[in-house]
């Protein structure tokens, strides 16, 4: 019986790199992790539940779409997220960077990667 999601994750060129920009940029927690560095990972509170979705795309893709997987990653306040961001220099996806999409605000933006990553704040 499936519970919930235990995690989700990308696979990154630069485990270290990708530490610092994910823990310095948008704070995340470090969580476990091998002495390697090879997996990595990031702690949320337990009273926040996560949420898995099948989004489905047509044959006209937007440059998000392409990617197979997209993290959202759950805020309080978006636009104060989103200005958060912007003092440390994130571009975002859209000129409007927060995007009402019914029951959520999202506002999208690429790791230094270039993986598409979203912020969301349920109405």
């Amino acid at each position: 019986m499936i519970t919930g999601i235990d995690v989700v994750f990308i696979h990154v060129k630069d485990p270290v790199k990708m530490k610092k920009w994910y823990t310095e940029v948008l704070e995340l927690d470090s969580g476990f992790f091998t002495p390697d560095l090879h997996w990595q990972e990031f702690s949320f509170p337990e009273t926040t539940p996560s949420r898995f979705a099948l989004d489905s795309i047509g044959d006209k893709r937007s440059g998000v779409e392409l990617q197979k997987i997209m993290i959202s990653f759950k805020v309080s306040d978006l636009e104060s997220y989103v200005k958060k961001l912007e003092t440390k220099g994130i571009e975002f996806h859209r000129s409007q960077k927060i995007v009402d999409v019914g029951p959520t605000l999202v506002a999208t933006i690429k790791d230094i990667e270039g993986n598409w990553i979203q912020f969301s704040q349920r109405k």
